[in-house]
């Protein structure tokens, strides 16, 4: 098992890096989950049966798994807090992530429920096309070829599927925070603290308008919309981190004299890379071919960590040497998040909700041209989306993707470098929240920031929602 340092737990909640390619969907079909969960004293963990379609109570069932972490020192009147991972499709009931919860000040005084969400991990799983699209993504495919290699790829799952008589269309946000109300009540107390990263605040506030009466408070860290779009907002937010890591370059004195022109020398490195892919070796033994789109990708997928604003210029820099440590640690960092996400479970929540059938190769084109900062095809998801649209024929109306207007206090945060969820994310989740906080972070990454800081601050929200904040510890961006 990989034990994460403090400085990503965010990452590890929104998709705990275990050991990559372990499966986790065993045995939930006879209603049995492994020892480590079911024998821990400290843990009470259990099955619940719940209706794949909802709409359809008395039609086919399927499992979501949970596990209860007890309180150290149970505080009188303090609600649990429920966690919602992120993704979609990172799973939550991973052996090293509740040994980590074990000592966190989450636990101290009251209980932290985790939970599989459905189609993840040992809730009724989805059959896992995640290491498929890694091997794709390893490939020396150019973007027509990557684009038909996905599309076969998701033909083949699609198949699997249908031979398992699932239906992918079920597996979306609305389904799952129907799930959450049984699970509510299968576990019986007065009302709940939602926390949601990533994807999980989407959950989260789905379930936070569905089951207001529930719901203590909410914390929404990395905020993001229902009513965004799976390929055109990364366009956005990529471009927008990335130009903010180059202005924050050019005024920082250190980083501007290593790299004085990080911009220009980022189009010679895609450039560089389109006309001579790169070749390297992960781990020693998984050999994997960098070409354009995927120099993008990886650059983006680097922005997810706390230290990006050092590290991009550097992976910049070796792809255009053709080598460096920068190489590999970004290359790992992408295969134990493969291990820890299940990509079809991805593709069946945002086809339903965030993909927009509208938008044809010509209305990509157009929006390509909008952003010169991604001059050439998003590697992965420029193929997925295009391919996933018909993975299944679900769509959620547009006009309905939205959140209802909220009393529940919750509190936001967001990085102002996120390549994910950008600063806007927060102010479009506050103005449905009347007892909303947010907090926009002057830091680098996906999540994080000062850990035991905002670890502080939460306790304390959750213990206090209607008291002022102390928040001198966090470092918050001011304009």
């Amino acid at each position: 098992m990989i034990l994460m340092p403090r400085f990503i737990l965010f990452i590890v909640l929104l998709c705990f890096l275990g050991n990559a390619g372990t499966t986790h969907a065993q045995s939930v079909q006879e209603n049995k989950l492994p020892d480590w969960l079911t024998q821990n004293e400290a843990l009470t963990a259990g099955i619940l049966q719940v209706p794949e379609n909802h709409d359809q109570p008395d039609g086919r069932k399927i499992h979501i798994a949970y596990a209860v972490v007890k309180a150290k020192e149970p505080i009188a009147g303090s609600y649990p807090m429920i966690y919602f991972s992120g993704g979609p499709g990172g799973e939550t009931l991973d052996e090293g992530l509740i040994e980590y919860l074990m000592e966190h000040p989450f636990r101290q005084g009251r209980d932290v429920i985790l939970f599989d969400q459905r189609g993840i991990g040992f809730s009724s799983a989805l059959p896992d096309m995640s290491f498929d699209s890694f091997e794709i993504l390893a490939m020396d495919a150019d973007p027509e070829k990557e684009l038909a290699l996905t599309r076969k790829m998701i033909s083949d799952y699609k198949l699997q599927c249908e031979q398992r008589q699932v239906e992918p269309a079920y597996y979306n946000t609305q389904q799952s925070a129907r799930d959450v109300g049984m699970l509510f009540k299968h576990l019986g107390y007065a009302k709940y603290n939602l926390f949601g990263g990533s994807y999980g605040t989407r959950l989260a506030r789905v379930v936070q308008d569905l089951f207001p009466e529930r719901v203590h408070t909410s914390v929404l860290d990395s905020p993001a919309p229902l009513s965004g779009d799976f390929l055109l907002n990364r366009l956005d937010s990529y471009s927008l981190s990335l130009s903010r890591i180059f202005e924050y370059c050019a005024n920082t004195p250190e980083c501007h004299k290593e790299y004085p022109d990080l911009k220009a020398d980022y189009f010679k490195a895609i450039a560089h890379l389109e006309e001579s892919p790169l070749k390297v070796s992960l781990r020693d033994s998984i050999p994997f071919v960098i070409n354009a789109q995927d120099g993008v990708y990886l650059i983006r997928r680097l922005l997810y960590q706390a230290n990006s604003r050092e590290k991009a210029p550097e992976l910049i820099h070796a792809f255009l040497k053709g080598s460096g440590e920068v190489l590999q640690d970004v290359l790992d960092f992408e295969y134990r998040l493969t291990g820890g996400l299940n990509l079809t479970m991805l593709l069946s929540v945002e086809k339903y909700e965030n993909f927009n059938p509208a938008n044809t190769p010509e209305i990509i084109r157009q929006a390509y041209r909008q952003h010169p900062l991604v001059p050439v095809p998003l590697g992965f998801f420029d193929a997925f989306y295009q391919a996933g649209m018909d993975w299944h024929s679900g769509n959620m109306p547009l006009g309905e993707r939205h959140f209802q207007d909220s009393e529940v206090p919750s509190l936001i945060f967001v990085n102002r470098y996120d390549p994910v969820t950008p600063p806007e994310n927060g102010t479009l989740f506050k103005e449905r929240l009347s007892q909303g906080t947010l907090l926009i972070l002057d830091e680098g990454g996906h999540g994080g920031g000062n850990q035991d800081c905002k670890d502080q601050v939460i306790v304390s929200f959750m213990d206090h929602p209607r008291q002022p904040l102390e928040v001198s510890c966090l470092n918050l961006y001011k304009e």
